[in-house]
């Protein structure tokens, strides 16, 4: 291996400050090797090839363009270059634009552009991007030297294309090329080479890179770099596949098999001069240069534990299908079919053929494809007369799928899970390929499903069974609480326990933030409030149950009586539910109770534990009670944390209308304190829980003491803050009384399985549990046939954000480990 490191980059990145910045800290940073860079425009469009497009159709913007590019060359030489080089830069592009006006009035004449003209056009372009390059890299401490492609670079053409001639294009290069010291920057600029009687000619697509490769193994590289303007190797389309992450290692081999079945990024001919030698080879991203991209070598291991690296697509596929019993047994079948193709010019990308004999299909490009089945036709003209063939069928509109993974090879149940993710996307299989290295899995599938069979093999190989999409409405107080709960834990949670939590949806009243990868939730405000669409409750909900993702749940911390309407059509759609929203467990008992057998039959979880006692595990114990066979005989519980705080605080000696304004300051109740002393707050929770023990019971049937006088349930905010003072001497009799009798007041919701249900003031004896809470703790006593000596009783915080927020996250937890997670 020699010194040299030799990158190859697409010349027009470069024609800005930004780009020629970029350029110059790639390169420095290898400044103490010798280093070539192949400066290509490898695009037939752009910069002044646009020129000879207009030139040549006899468009007149041809002259205004010009006139745009040759200002915005000497801009940028007058900002790169200050001083007298930039004057001389800029007096060398004035004169070379008056000798490309000239051409291009001959094209406009003539009206066709050939390929010595594009030659000239490429040749020039980019030997003004080296030279503006070179001023900028010398400025830098590097020793640039410049030399055109078509100087150096001779290629022969053979049957399968152009092919450099090793031995020529040596001898020149040994002409113009400096010694390997560090610092010194070899430029090469353009792409096209010479024959070798010397006319201009292009290797086809790909020129800088197929220039920088045949350099690399001429003169035996330590490295070779692709810079792609602005995409990386990846495991999928990130187009197709949001969730698709950057390949850090590949073989030879799988990046051949990648880049052959629709890779955007390499070509499968430019490793070509570089695998005898096993010269490393980096794909990076001119875009991203901090990012370290993919390494393709010899024997490349990849950090990621995984056999297939990555999937690719060809789009645009006709298949067609030969069948008859008279193939069977039958030699040079297969040699008649696919020499007549060749002799066409038709290429073949996949084949597929029975085992019996009796149907062989293969795929080729769309636009060949009349063309591919009227030659079978004519090849197969006597058995098709004779019916030993008996169809030749041509299916348009496919797309081949394929698997790529040099570990595949001997891994058991690759094949299974390749196929078993497609049929659980419901997609179609019409033909399968395996090579016998195992290094490749090849279906050809309807075009239209490509996109989703692509986004189910990606989750089903990549994604963790336990990653889950979700979808937040409402962050408020709690949603907002639960994000950044959420957002501590999450990278815990994916090590230890493989679990991937991706929020994906954040949603209020008005805006809706939805990003395919997951929303980063240190900044969910921001990004919310600048690029927030206007809330589409049906968008986000299609979004969030996204079919690449094996699982997908709503969390609803909103307070909305809209949303939950929802519900039953979001477990029909395979959705999950949790919320602390109390609606949907009181709302019509006939919506409720559909909910619930909807989840049932549908295997789709409704878990709403924080509806009543926020983190306390209330409904969760109830659950574990009946479910273990005991029997509910009594429930009763103070459910308020802003009324357990006001009969705590209240001891006479200050009016209770006072203390409910200094809870008010305190943030202790809602905003208008009508909704916590009305006591239909535990009204709901009352229900909720004797609904979860089978009792039939709406809001409407629960009668409730409630707090509010009836001349202050109807006025203004501030009229009630002001005349609550009303209720005082209500108050303090009944606290008097029942001083006196040595108990204290608590308002508590009560179920009686036998009875009715009921929300009221009771007394309870100094020593009882209830009597004893203290601040905003709630409680709850359940007395059942196992615990009717002695009531089980919970207690603790019963509101707040942080204890609220933590039961929705351990119910998302909970979701986790029903869907298999293991904590």
């Amino acid at each position: 291996m020699s010194s040299w490191n030799v990158h190859a980059i697409h010349s027009l990145q470069c024609l800005s400050e930004q780009g020629m910045n970029t350029l110059t800290q790639i390169l420095t940073q290898d400044a103490d090797t010798g280093q070539i860079i192949v400066m290509a425009s490898e695009n037939t469009s752009g910069g002044l090839k646009d020129l000879v497009a207009l030139a040549a159709s006899h468009d007149s913007r041809v002259w205004g363009d010009m006139e745009k590019l040759a200002k915005a060359y000497r801009q940028l030489a007058e900002k790169l270059l200050p001083g007298q080089a930039g004057r001389d830069l800029t007096r060398m592009l004035k004169a070379g634009f008056t000798q490309l006006e000239t051409v291009l009035k001959s094209l406009w004449l003539v009206g066709e552009a050939g390929i010595s003209t594009w030659a000239y056009v490429d040749r020039i372009q980019n030997r003004w991007i080296a030279e503006l390059a070179a001023q900028k890299l010398a400025g830098a401490g590097l020793k640039p030297v410049i030399a055109d492609c078509q100087d150096l670079m001779v290629y022969e053409e053979r049957t399968s294309g152009y092919v450099v001639s090793r031995t020529k294009t040596m001898e020149r290069l040994s002409q113009h090329l400096p010694e390997a010291d560090a610092g010194v920057l070899f430029i090469i600029s353009g792409g096209y080479g010479t024959d070798v009687q010397g006319q201009p000619c292009s290797p086809g697509s790909h020129r800088g890179e197929m220039a920088g490769t045949a350099a690399a193994s001429l003169l035996h590289a330590a490295s070779v770099t692709l810079w792609n303007p602005d995409s990386f190797v990846m495991t999928a389309d990130p187009v197709e596949v949001p969730s698709a992450h950057i390949i850090d290692k590949l073989s030879y081999e799988e990046a051949t098999e990648l880049a052959y079945f629709g890779g955007k990024i390499l070509h499968p001919q430019v490793m070509v001069p570089i695998i005898a030698q096993s010269i490393p080879l980096h794909l990076r991203c001119f875009a991203e240069p901090e990012k370290a991209g993919t390494l393709v070598c010899r024997h490349c291991k990849s950090d990621y534990d995984h056999p297939v690296k990555g999937f690719s697509v060809i789009h645009d596929v006709s298949l067609i299908n030969i069948e008859g019993a008279g193939m069977v047994g039958i030699p040079g079948i297969s040699s008649r079919l696919f020499s007549s193709l060749r002799e066409r010019g038709i290429s073949v990308i996949f084949i597929s053929q029975a085992s019996s004999e009796h149907s062989i299909c293969f795929a080729v490009p769309q636009p060949q494809a009349a063309l591919a089945e009227s030659t079978a036709r004519t090849a197969f003209s006597e058995e098709l007369a004779s019916e030993r063939i008996h169809s030749v069928l041509m299916e348009n509109g496919c797309a081949i799928l394929a698997a790529v993974g040099e570990d595949m090879p001997g891994t058991p149940g690759i094949a299974a899970s390749f196929f078993g993710a497609l049929g659980k996307a419901g997609i179609n299989v019409r033909a399968i390929a395996q090579g016998s290295s195992e290094r490749n899995i090849s279906a050809v599938i309807r075009g239209g499903d490509s996109k989703r069979a692509l986004r189910a093999l990606h989750a089903g190989f990549f994604l963790s069974n336990q990653a889950i999409s979700i979808g937040l409405i409402g962050p408020g107080l709690i949603g907002s609480t639960l994000l950044s709960q959420i957002q501590r834990e999450t990278e815990r949670l994916k090590q230890e326990f493989g679990v991937d939590l991706r929020v994906r949806g954040i949603a209020n009243s008005t805006a809706m933030l939805l990003q395919d990868d997951g929303i980063a939730l240190g900044s969910w405000r921001e990004q919310l409030a600048s690029r927030g669409k206007p809330i589409d409750l049906d968008v986000f909900t299609k979004f969030t149950a996204a079919d690449y993702f094996p699982h997908w749940v709503i969390i609803d911390c909103s307070t909305s009586e809209d949303v939950p309407e929802r519900y039953v059509q979001w477990i029909e759609q395979g959705i999950h539910i949790i919320t602390p929203n109390k609606k949907a467990g009181t709302s019509r008992r006939s919506y409720y109770e559909k909910l619930m057998s909807e989840g049932r039959k549908r295997g789709k979880h409704f878990l709403y534990e924080t509806t009543v006692g926020a983190g306390l595990p209330v409904i969760g114990t109830l659950k574990d009670l009946i479910q273990t066979g005991d029997r509910i005989r009594m429930i009763e519980g103070v459910f308020s944390g802003t009324l357990a705080y006001l009969f705590w605080k209240y001891d006479g000696s200050v009016p209770f209308s006072v203390l409910v304004k200094d809870a008010k300051e305190l943030g202790y109740t809602e905003p208008d304190p009508r909704d916590d002393l009305s006591g239909m707050d535990i009204v709901r929770k009352t229900v909720i829980l004797a609904r979860e023990i089978g009792m039939h019971v709406n809001i409407e049937d629960v009668p409730v003491k409630s707090l509010v006088p009836d001349a202050l349930k109807d006025v203004s905010l501030e009229e009630f803050m002001d005349q609550l003072h009303t209720i005082d001497n209500d108050m303090l009799e009944l606290f008097s009384e029942a001083r006196e009798r040595k108990t204290l007041l608590k308002y508590v919701g009560v179920v009686d399985p036998e009875g009715s249900c009921k929300v009221e003031l009771r007394e309870y004896p100094i020593g009882h549990a209830f009597a004893r809470i203290t601040g905003t703790d709630n409680i709850v006593a359940f007395t059942t046939d196992r615990y009717h000596e002695q009531p089980l009783v919970i207690q603790g915080p019963g509101a707040g954000p942080d204890v609220t927020a933590g039961g929705v996250f351990a119910d998302l937890l909970r979701l986790a480990a029903y869907l298999g997670a293991r904590f």
